[in-house]
């Protein structure tokens, strides 16, 4: 039976037909970009790296992680056979460093040093930060661990344990000062924390770094900092610094003999850290990669020298194990931060 189509009809079933071609040829084509891309991200991830790597670090050439980057580069630079190099942008507390790397592709050829002043305090410090650390960087390992110590000048204070400077505390409300590396550093809210847990006062004095609030602390204009190992550790044995305690949230293998301060006060535990961070979106092939050239590179003789020689602890984590310190470390200090007086931090 024949079947009868006026023109417009005609025309009408022509023209639905036209469309469904170019719909089927667009799916068609979606279907091909996409494989294409799948491909081309499969051979990026087998072939990296195929050229120079950059290591952005957010602080200035000569300090400790600089000094710790440049050796782990160096190592990673042999293996991989590409050059790795150091791109120091130090200002802003990370966020100069941090915008630049977001700004790259997210193809694993440029690297963060992140550490907690420039991650995970200054996300908890910062309302005008222009990117959120956690969601817009993706963590690949983290390198190593920095103890810290609670450090006291012996001819003022003189409390010899944990127990005997809270009750000190106590006894002198906001009569003892504690020096910092600087409004907002880890230093400053580590000993903030100390105060929340034990519910004491002092009065905070801040520095511009180590070197000129380890001087007045031995000078004895103030008296007692929470800082780096490796800062303190040369003056352990003078008349002038006694150590009080460890901040890790177990002993330290470098002092097994100096306590840690949550054998007395639960809970509180603070250290700095040093790890690599990508840009959010960079292949999981790639980090994997990232990852287990860190994990190597660490392991190296002349990285295990660098390390124990500053008093810290090579890591080499997995990127989920990195994610949950960071996750830990941005909580402890968004509840310091919010537990403090915010007028002369920096916003």
């Amino acid at each position: 039976m024949a079947i009868l189509c006026f023109g417009g009809e005609a025309s009408n079933i022509r023209g639905q037909s036209m469309r469904i071609r170019i719909a089927q040829l667009a799916i068609v084509l979606t279907m091909a970009l996409v494989g294409a891309a799948s491909t081309l991200a499969d051979d990026a991830s087998e072939t990296f790296p195929n050229r120079t790597v950059q290591l952005v670090i957010p602080f200035a050439a000569g300090g400790s992680s600089d000094s710790v980057m440049r050796v782990l580069a160096n190592n990673i630079g042999k293996e991989w056979a590409r050059p790795v190099i150091i791109d120091n942008r130090p200002g802003a507390t990370g966020a100069i460093a941090g915008e630049f790397v977001l700004r790259q592709p997210a193809d694993g050829y440029t690297l963060l040093n992140a550490a907690p002043s420039s991650h995970t305090a200054l996300r908890a410090l910062r309302r005008d930060l222009p990117y959120d650390p956690m969601t817009d960087l993706r963590p690949a390992t983290l390198v190593a661990i920095a103890p810290m110590m609670l450090v006291v000048n012996a001819k003022k204070i003189p409390s010899r344990t944990v127990s005997e400077l809270i009750d000190y505390l106590h006894q002198n409300p906001n009569k003892v000062s504690y020096a910092s590396t600087g409004i907002g550093s880890v230093a400053h809210l580590s000993v903030e924390l100390f105060k929340i847990l034990t519910k004491t006062e002092m009065i905070h004095v801040p520095y511009r770094g180590n070197a000129p609030a380890l001087n007045d602390l031995l000078a004895g204009n103030v008296d007692l900092t929470i800082d780096v190992s490796s800062s303190v550790a040369p003056y352990l044995n003078s008349e002038t610094i006694r150590p009080i305690a460890v901040t890790t949230a177990k002993r330290s293998p470098f002092f097994p003999e100096i306590p840690a301060v949550s054998e007395t006060v639960p809970g509180f535990e603070a250290f700095s850290w040093n790890g690599i961070v990508v840009r959010a979106g960079t292949p999981k092939d790639i980090v994997e990669k990232i990852r287990a050239g860190f994990a190597r590179a660490v392991r190296e003789p002349s990285a295990v020298k660098l390390l124990s020689g500053m008093y810290m602890e090579a890591v080499g984590s997995t990127p989920e194990e990195f994610q949950t310190l960071i996750e830990n470390d941005r909580q402890r200090w968004e509840r310091v931060v919010g537990a403090i007086k915010l007028d002369d931090m920096p916003r």
